[in-house]
């Protein structure tokens, strides 16, 4: 690997090469990849445009998010900016490099999106987005080629791997009784953990960062479970919360309300934002089973809110409506 990593160099330093203009665009692209962004799109998508879209887009971001932490440890890559000092970071990121993140969720997101919309003009959109944020990655000197071209064919083979399975597997969870659809999200949860902290236990004892990359990787977590319990809380909490609320109430008219959508979008980020940066800053952020159990309740009651708790609040503010009692 290393030896492929110093030919991968070269297309660092070439991109890199084209000019110090291009770090503006580039970080304004890779933004796309980012949590915060998928924070704004998902409910945008669940609350104002689809709730069946944006449920399965939420399921796509939380699976491939876990895929990925499970490769990153597994493979325990470093990242170009590590190894050469020829290479600028113009980006800093604290965990491992294979597969590239940006690059897998962006295929996975985009990807399915491309699926739902089925308009020609809308996947060719799709197609460039996902291009471009894989070679942001690599001009701001953070993932090499072979990070980036793992993280678009993990993400494609998500996205075909969903599609094939997802009505066959939904039909079957939907004939399970309220319960039993809970009893299934705690053992996926459960699963999403044990797959993380399985892969860590065997994986970690075994790593030791170079002692030749240190200084130029600066302050590094690679093996951090900040993003497992993110994902895995969010997951427990969104599906938790759509069951019932599909269960108790069923769908609700996402498309319809005019100025009603944009109303209820900013009522839901006010109450996104007051659980991701209020308890952000309540919550301790070390790395002991407290902190671990407050960030994984953090992150389910901001699942609960967007597909439970905001279309409960946005019905009693006369913000959304219902199209009948029980979902389907």
């Amino acid at each position: 690997m290393a030896q492929i990593h110093a030919i991968e160099i070269v297309v660092n330093e070439f991109f890199q090469s084209l000019g110090g203009w291009m770090q503006t665009p580039m970080l304004a692209i890779t933004a796309l990849g980012y949590e915060e962004f998928f924070v704004l799109l998902l409910p945008t998508l669940y609350w104002c445009f689809d709730q069946m879209i944006g449920f399965r887009v939420g399921l796509m971001l939380l699976l491939g998010n876990t895929f990925n932490n499970f490769f990153k440890f597994l493979f325990h890559t470093p990242r170009p900016y590590w190894v050469s000092e020829s290479v600028r970071s113009l980006s800093h990121e604290t965990s491992f490099g294979l597969p590239s993140g940006h690059a897998q969720i962006a295929a996975t997101v985009w990807g399915w999106l491309a699926v739902e919309v089925r308009k020609r003009w809308f996947r060719i959109a799709a197609l460039v987005v996902i291009l471009l944020i894989g070679l942001s990655r690599i001009y701001l000197g953070v993932h090499f080629l072979s990070d980036v071209l793992l993280g678009w064919i993990l993400g494609g083979l998500l996205v075909w791997a969903f599609a094939a399975w997802y009505p066959t597997v939904g039909a079957w969870v939907n004939r399970k009784t309220l319960w039993g659809k809970i009893g299934l999200i705690i053992l996926s949860t459960v699963l999403m953990l044990g797959l993380i902290f399985g892969v860590k236990w065997v994986a970690e004892p075994s790593w030791e960062m170079d002692p030749a990359w240190v200084e130029r990787a600066g302050e590094v977590a690679p093996y951090s479970l900040d993003g497992a319990l993110t994902v895995s809380g969010t997951w427990f909490g969104m599906l938790t919360g759509f069951v019932v609320l599909m269960e108790k109430r069923g769908k609700f008219l996402a498309g319809q309300g005019g100025w009603k959508r944009q109303v209820r979008f900013i009522v839901g980020l006010i109450g996104i934002f007051a659980l991701y940066f209020g308890l952000g800053q309540i919550f301790p952020r070390n790395a002991d089973l407290i902190s671990y159990l407050l960030r994984f309740v953090r992150y389910t009651l901001i699942g609960l809110w967007v597909s439970w708790l905001g279309p409960q609040a946005f019905e009693q503010l006369g913000l959304l409506d219902f199209a009948d009692k029980k979902g389907s």
